[in-house]
């Protein structure tokens, strides 16, 4: 067990003007305060906390967070109120201990739930100050340590598999490599006991195959580094056994086929000695193609920085060259800590100091847009995983997004409200679709409208936990107005189909067993009240066709929610269409033509896609243009049916090849003859094989 005088004498090596008595007395505290409490180990639980006191201070944090650490649990399992605790320590050290400490007096629907509101209560508190994490990471991998004490099975997963889903991601993102090894290693056996035990003794068989290769290698590297004249530390090492298992999930393969079980480390002065050594390396040694990664030029999203490579190296045998400075090492191995040393103020993530926090704000962002707390845990887990996409605004700003991320997720990076108003996206200056997935290096220009809301549809091919929150928490403050305002459309339909005169006071929304006017809408919009019971209300009804301006009108209901464009016959605008009416789904909208309709007579609705009377509306056509597979073909077309005065409804490649691609545009234009004015100018475009109108 740590002594009070070690950690004083620890936290005094690196902070000489700390008080002793300040951390005598909380390490008094805690001991106290814990009594005769046992682990599970039957070992004193007061060693737990001084434990993670101890992690603590080898890490330099600054006085208050190693006195949190030693507190950390007083509030959850000992005798102890926030308020005492802020009268004898403070505020700054009361709202540490406050953050890590778990919901446990208050009652909630299932474990999974109480769960997911104490990470939320945690990434709150770490918003405001990020050493809320540090001391959370620690209590963590003690408790790691510990984990062969626990009887339970259950319990030993349960812990082991959050902490490779939350933990582990957690201290990966602030760089933190040495206490995620750790923690994933531990958690990987625990889990997989047969998986790590097979890889263990795959290892075994290489070493026995192949004795003393790291040390035989480490030597050749240093030789060749000698006779360059270049001052180098070289360490080698095997890949950790939950790495190599990743690995192996990830590409299907066996561990013989692995390329990299086996890295080294160079460690050099000055930023220039590592492109240095890199070209020294690929000189001497053939290189693995598509191996290369250049982490000095763009870091990782926590700052690691490093050159990575793969050669046959002096023996012939794949190996993993990581080149870094002594900065750079130590940043990779304690990570955001080494930022934190000697603090003893907070450290918000929306302060100037911690932008480098923005993933934190995300999390944040998540809870507060997620419908349920099980809604929010599982976007939580898709945000903390490495970023491996880099791309970039039209003014050069760096964006880092998970691979796999689309020009959606890249929108609500930048801001939820750009998120929320996105209507088109250009990728290296050509028009593409929302869901486009990104790559590295791509430029993205993100066009928004004012009067933009989210679709449904996003949310199938958002991959971030930021964006699908904020799109789900959107549609879901929707749905019942949607359903509202279908609903007050479907009864003002039947008003009349019946030949009356809409009257709301003819509704007596009680006999429906509906609250309100608005839940009587609501569910009339939803199919849970049906029409025919709406048609009973109306006194002496004459059946007639019903007027164009009573047509269900979609331009009041966003897609995904209350409406739905069938998959069938997919309409577009400027198509004729008719809803089908399904209940508890909404309004189905089917092109007139659709083969559909004629299959299932069911209850079908006029639709139409403005409040416009046809005779006064403008004319929206659908054109395929064939243009050259060029990257100024799509600007041209664009700026052709600008420069006609005509608009863009939308636009998507029907077909790509070698030499053209085919586009279908819905354009609105003032008549038939401004559409053709249209179709003329682009014919004589030279990049334009063919422009026609299409039904």
């Amino acid at each position: 067990m740590l002594k009070s005088s070690e950690l004083i004498e620890a936290v005094k090596g690196y902070n000489p003007r700390c008080s002793e008595d300040f951390l005598r007395r909380a390490y008094l505290f805690a001991m106290e305060a814990h009594g005769v409490q046992k682990r599970e180990s039957g070992a004193p639980y007061f060693y737990h906390p001084t434990d993670v006191a101890r992690f603590l201070a080898e890490l330099k944090f600054d006085a208050h967070t190693v006195v949190a650490g030693l507190l950390h649990d007083v509030l959850e399992d000992a005798n102890v109120s926030l308020e005492e605790l802020e009268n004898i320590f403070g505020t700054d050290v009361a709202f540490l201990v406050d953050g890590v400490t778990k919901l446990s007096k208050i009652s909630y629907s299932s474990n999974s739930v109480r769960r997911a509101e104490n990470f939320r209560k945690f990434i709150v508190a770490t918003s405001r100050d990020v050493r809320t994490l540090a001391i959370k990471l620690a209590d963590r991998l003690s408790n790691m340590r510990t984990l062969n004490y626990i009887s339970s099975n259950e319990k030993r997963n349960r812990i082991s598999q959050e902490t490779l889903e939350i933990y582990a991601p957690l201290a990966e993102r602030i760089g933190m490599n040495l206490v995620k090894d750790e923690m994933e290693d531990v958690a990987f056996y625990n889990l997989y006991p047969q998986e790590y035990g097979e890889i263990s003794s795959k290892l075994d068989q290489i070493r026995k195959t192949e004795p003393n290769f790291i040390e035989k290698t480490s030597l050749e590297l240093k030789r060749v580094f000698r006779r360059a004249g270049i001052e180098a530390e070289i360490h080698g090492r095997e890949k950790r056994v939950y790495s190599i298992w990743k690995k192996i999930q990830k590409h299907n393969v066996s561990i013989e086929q692995i390329n990299d079980i086996v890295a080294f480390r160079i460690i050099v002065d000055e930023i220039p000695q590592c492109y240095s050594s890199l070209g020294l390396i690929h000189t001497c040694y053939p290189i693995v193609p598509g191996r290369f990664k250049d982490y000095i030029s763009i870091p990782k999203l926590n700052n690691y920085r490093s050159l990575h490579t793969t050669v046959l190296g002096p023996f012939k045998q794949p190996i993993e060259i990581q080149i870094r400075t002594k900065e750079m090492d130590r940043i990779a191995n304690e990570g955001a800590a080494i930022h934190w040393a000697y603090k003893s103020d907070k450290i918000s993530a929306a302060s100037e100091d911690s932008k480098k926090y923005g993933w934190i704000r995300n999390l944040l962002t998540i809870y507060q847009n997620s419908v349920s707390s099980r809604e929010a845990m599982a976007n939580s887990k898709l945000e903390m995983f490495d970023s491996e996409v880099f791309c970039y605004t039209p003014k050069g700003d760096l964006v880092t997004l998970p691979r796999g991320a689309t020009a959606v997720d890249f929108a609500y990076e930048i801001h939820s409200s750009i998120g929320n108003s996105c209507v088109a996206v250009k990728i290296n200056g050509q028009v593409s679709p929302l869901g486009t997935v990104l790559k590295n290096g791509d430029r993205v220009d993100i066009i928004t409208s004012p009067n933009k809301k989210p679709e449904a549809v996003w949310s199938q091919f958002a991959v971030t936990g930021k964006a699908k929150a904020c799109i789900k928490k959107f549609i879901k403050e929707q749905e019942k107005r949607q359903f509202e305002i279908l609903g007050e459309q479907l009864t003002k339909y039947v008003f009349a189909s019946s030949g009356a005169t809409f009257d709301e006071s003819l509704i007596d929304h009680k006999k429906f067993a509906s609250s309100s006017l608005n839940k009587f809408y609501c569910n009339v919009g939803k199919g849970i009240i049906p029409l025919g019971s709406v048609f009973k209300i109306i006194p002496n009804p004459v059946e007639r066709e019903v007027p164009f301006e009573n047509y269900v009108c979609l331009a009041d209901l966003i897609p995904g929610i209350a409406v739905h464009f069938a998959e069938c016959c997919r309409p577009i605008l400027g198509d004729q269409v008719i809803g089908a009416l399904i209940p508890r789904k909404g309004l189905e909208v089917h092109a007139e033509s659709c083969d559909y309709l004629k299959k299932n007579k069911g209850l079908l609705i006029k639709t139409k896609w403005s409040r416009e009377d046809k005779s006064d509306s403008p004319l929206l056509s659908k054109l395929r243009i064939i243009v050259s597979n060029q990257m100024e073909s799509f600007s041209n077309v664009a700026n052709i049916i600008n420069t006609c005065k005509a608009v863009i409804i939308n636009l998507k490649t029907e077909r790509r090849t070698v030499g053209f691609l085919t586009l279908l545009v819905n354009l609105k234009t003032r008549n038939e003859a401004h559409l053709e004015e249209v179709l003329a100018s682009l014919r004589l475009c030279s990049n334009v094989r063919s422009a026609e109108k299409i039904d």
